[in-house]
């Protein structure tokens, strides 16, 4: 695997993840996961992803 398609994996990892935290938001405080954890993990992966896409 070269270095783009490492970056290109990794980018999508982490969109994969963000969509699950955004479509999965209400359930998962409902389950008990702290609404700030949430939205400081929801920013990072923003950032992450910002972050990366620049570097693309």
């Amino acid at each position: 695997m070269t270095d783009e398609e490492a970056l290109k994996a990794r980018v999508d990892e982490l969109i994969e993840n963000l969509n699950y935290y955004l479509r999965n938001y209400h359930r998962l405080i409902g389950l008990g996961y702290r609404k700030s954890v949430l939205d400081a993990e929801i920013e990072y992966l923003k950032s992450e992803i910002q972050c990366l896409s620049a570097i693309r």
